[in-house]
């Protein structure tokens, strides 16, 4: 209990400390400009408000997603519901995907959710990779933003089940023995320091004594914890972002030399890592850099952005012990390159 009111008391610290010191900050920022015209002040908050419109919003739906699974969602229901088959876990995965309309900001805390659950975790990995590249809004983007070249949305889909489903394989072939999430992931959700909520007094949703209204109480508290968990690293990973972007510049494909692809494809997945665009947004941004770069590079930025960046990096290590992130993300960055590779040596073809 005392560990659980460490982590309230942080996430009242943050509000209580972080909203007037960011507000100081910003009042700051002409006087700074003033004095120091060389430092792209304005430009850099621009960017960080521009960032939090875009995934704030999301990242609440986020919250109440995985906070519905929390509460609603028990062990025993997944075992009744969840595909008996890894194989059919994968199309399961793959679907939830497709039919969901939310960006990868979202997906994160329903994945440690579903972890926590002990939905099986090469299905809840194919799910996280899957979701922000195959959902419909990224498909219209990618259509809208590439209407002269189709084959690039068709790629994007294609590579992003691919890639989904690669890295879930991974997790079956070579898999976790261990609890992948951290103690505290555990503590901030209930205030136990347990291996699952379901035995979690104040969380105990699986009796039939507990009524709607309790539900809810429920819901909310966990709706809140989360997005007091969440907000800080979405702030730092904003600003972080947005320094970066800065320093990109109007025309990121002028700092990276495009002679190569094996320089340009790699730049690419950095810039896309850096950038932490909504996967919602960044076939927009692709599609300006598309003159000038090789098409592989371009599809591998749509490609690996979404399924992993600065925000969703710190949301994993919040969530998630750090050997897991590690191989979570060395699959997803080698299996991506060679999607890359593969786009580079048949994009002729297609076209």
């Amino acid at each position: 209990a005392s560990k659980a009111k460490q982590a309230n008391s942080a996430n009242y610290l943050f509000l209580i400390a972080g909203v007037p010191f960011s507000a100081l900050i910003i009042a700051m920022v002409p006087a700074l400009q003033l004095r120091y015209p060389w430092m792209p002040v304005n430009t850099v908050i621009r960017g960080v408000a521009g960032l939090l419109l875009q995934a704030v919003p999301f990242t609440l739906i986020g919250v109440l997603v995985s906070a519905a699974v929390e509460t609603w969602v028990t062990e025993d229901f997944i075992e009744k519901h969840a595909p008996k088959s890894i194989a059919n876990g994968f199309l399961a995965a793959i679907l939830a995907g497709v039919c969901v309309p939310v960006c990868d900001c979202v997906v994160v805390p329903t994945f440690s959710r579903l972890v926590a659950r002990k939905l099986p975790l090469p299905c809840a990995v194919t799910f996280l990779c899957a979701v922000p590249v195959v959902n419909p809004v990224s498909i219209w983007a990618t259509w809208y933003a590439f209407a002269d070249v189709p084959a690039v949305a068709v790629t994007r889909v294609a590579l992003g089940v691919g890639v989904a489903l690669l890295v879930g394989v991974s997790f079956v072939i070579f898999p976790v023995k261990s609890q992948v999430l951290r103690e505290k992931f555990f503590i901030k959700s209930c205030g136990s320091t347990c291996d699952s909520c379901d035995s979690c007094d104040f969380d105990n949703n699986d009796g039939p004594l507990i009524s709607f209204k309790d539900h809810l109480k429920i819901y909310a508290h966990h709706v809140y914890a989360d997005f007091m968990r969440l907000m800080p690293i979405i702030l730092f990973g904003t600003t972080v972002a947005s320094i970066i972007r800065v320093w990109l510049g109007a025309d990121p494909a002028s700092k990276i030399n495009t002679t190569t692809v094996f320089v340009a494809i790699p730049a690419m997945m950095l810039i896309a890592y850096a950038s932490s665009l909504c996967s919602s947004s960044d076939a927009v941004i692709a599609r300006s850099l598309a003159a000038s770069l090789p098409m592989s590079s371009v599809i591998v930025f749509l490609l690996f952005g979404p399924m992993l960046d600065i925000k969703n990096t710190l949301m994993l290590i919040e969530d998630f012990k750090g050997k897991f992130v590690i191989r979570l993300t060395a699959t997803i960055v080698v299996i991506c390159l060679l999607a890359a590779l593969l786009v580079h040596l048949a994009w002729g073809v297609m076209l």
